[in-house]
């Protein structure tokens, strides 16, 4: 059974419920964000114990030091657990952030259900008594301005319904979405590199596209394994906030450049788009 299938054949208007926890543990699972820092803090934690038995210093004196320094918790070792500790409390905020997001959207799901039987349950009880009206107006008992407002409020009965079905089956997808990205992820790129391209066709300029796309967080905060794609020593040359169309170096000092262009969003997906210049 899919996740899909699973949340519409469950109660997952609770927190605590089984289905509410399948869709949680599939979008941590999922989460690109969670996996990166469960990464760094992985590496953190392997830099912690090699901190401990530093010895690329030349001066021997020099790394005694440092070796007493880290064992008694000051110097890179101190530094390496802050990070860690860091690490772990954002991955732990991440994952709350998403089990809150998927909640979320349960509810917003099981409200629309409620309504919709709530909607569709009126709308029958209605249509029986137009049964009756309609009985009446053949018999000259209704004027017809009365029954035009008759079918009237039963065709808006019959609209709100299909706005309900509407809007849980997009909701839906949104759940899908964001507990299981890697599904349209590439689709929502297609998209961007498509807009971009044929607005780029458009603009009527000669030079190529060379176009870079990295993906983003929900904040529109590149991931550092995107970042190293084009900047491969790190950000700290370029300023806080990039313009577009303006050029920055890959390093300092380069004569390798990009152009940022802007960020971008599909899907529920963030990106942020550059392109590299010749």
């Amino acid at each position: 059974m899919s996740l899909a299938m699973t949340a519409k054949a469950q109660n997952c208007e609770s927190p605590e419920s089984e289905c509410a926890a399948l869709w949680t543990e599939t979008a941590v699972k999922n989460s690109r964000e969670v996996k990166n820092l469960t990464e760094a803090i992985a590496l953190a934690k392997r830099k912690q114990w090699t901190s401990l038995i530093d010895v690329s210093t030349i001066e021997p004196i020099t790394a005694s030091i440092q070796i007493i320094r880290n064992v008694l918790g000051g110097g890179r070792f101190q530094e390496n657990k802050q990070l860690i500790h860091a690490l772990e409390l954002r991955r732990s905020e991440t994952v709350t952030r998403i089990r809150e997001r998927v909640i979320a959207l349960l509810l917003q799901i099981e409200d629309a259900r409620t309504q919709l039987r709530e909607k569709e349950t009126a709308l029958e009880n209605f249509s029986q008594q137009i049964e009756l009206f309609e009985v009446q107006y053949r018999a000259g008992d209704f004027d017809t301005e009365k029954m035009l407002a008759i079918w009237e409020k039963q065709k808006t009965f019959r609209s709100e319904i299909e706005s309900l079905r509407a809007e849980i089956k997009q909701t839906e997808a949104a759940l899908e979405r964001f507990a299981r990205p890697e599904m349209t992820i590439e689709k929502a790129r297609e998209s961007v590199i498509k807009q971009v391209t044929e607005a780029w066709k458009i603009s009527g300029t000669s030079e190529e596209l060379n176009l870079i796309i990295l993906d983003a967080d929900e904040k529109k905060r590149v991931f550092k394994s995107e970042i190293l794609k084009i900047f491969p020593e790190g950000v700290k040359h370029l300023p806080d906030e990039l313009q577009p169309r303006e050029i920055y170096p890959t390093v300092k000092n380069s004569s390798e450049k990009v152009q940022y262009i802007g960020k971008a969003e599909k899907f529920d997906f963030n990106f942020v788009l550059f392109r590299r210049l010749n």
